[in-house]
């Protein structure tokens, strides 16, 4: 993949973070960044998932929530890199593999919120339920882009 792309969809991840925001019940909101990062790793593979998805939410986070974007950089871009093994599939396989990534994602914001002595272990079981929503939400909507755009982007590009 081109470095031009890569820088796109890093800045696309970024934006989409901080300007798409749909508050959940109770704690959290949802952005649109995730769904971009599964996008990522399905249309660039695992190196544009995880440059995309490390990078573009760790840069959105040093502007609003400076604490948490080392976290962020690992959980994303892992998001990135495993949704990367992706590319190339279908059906059932390719939303297995972004479920993975989701949940590695998950999984980084669990243990890495725990470890902060400003939330700790029961500010990590709080944020559960936003995570596993944001979570399925990037799954279904990031698939749903990237077919979208698998089945016109020879038209557009």
């Amino acid at each position: 993949m081109k470095w031009y792309y890569l820088v796109g969809l890093t800045v696309v991840v970024m934006m989409s973070t901080l300007l798409v925001r749909i508050p959940l019940p109770g704690k959290g909101y949802f952005n649109f960044g995730d769904v971009v990062v599964v996008f990522a790793g399905l249309y660039g593979g695992k190196k544009a998932g995880f440059v995309a998805g490390a990078f573009g939410s760790a840069f959105a986070d040093l502007i609003g929530f400076p604490l948490f974007a080392p976290i962020t950089f690992v959980a994303k871009g892992l998001e990135g890199l495993i949704c990367g093994f992706g590319k190339g599939l279908h059906g059932w396989k390719v939303y297995s593999i972004t479920s993975l990534g989701v949940l590695a994602m998950v999984a980084v914001y669990f243990f890495g919120s725990a470890l902060l002595p400003q939330i700790g272990l029961p500010g990590a079981i709080a944020e559960l339920p936003a995570n596993l929503i944001q979570a399925g939400l990037a799954v279904v909507g990031g698939n749903l882009v990237f077919q979208a755009f698998d089945k016109y982007s020879n038209r557009i590009i």
